[in-house]
């Protein structure tokens, strides 16, 4: 389970000023791809411009692998999960 904040370009940018950073740094932050103490007030400010915290939940769906021939043909599909 990943996790990540949405807020609009204009909130944003508004973060990005007021913590004298990027806007960027700000997205890498809401994307908790940043854990320092900065990246943690900056989500947290996030919060309160009205962003939404959302889980993103990885679902595993099989695919086919084809087996090929050297002319290219399909000798066996496989479905791998």
């Amino acid at each position: 389970m990943r996790q990540k904040i949405e807020l609009n370009a204009k909130g944003k940018a508004e973060l990005a000023r007021a913590f004298q950073v990027t806007v960027q740094n700000v997205s890498q932050a809401l994307l908790f791809r940043r854990n320092s103490p900065q990246a943690v007030r900056i989500r947290e400010a996030a919060l309160c411009k009205g962003g939404r915290l959302v889980e993103i939940h990885e679902v595993g769906r099989p695919r086919t692998v084809k087996v090929l021939d050297r002319h290219g043909e399909v000798v066996k599909a496989m479905q791998i999960e």
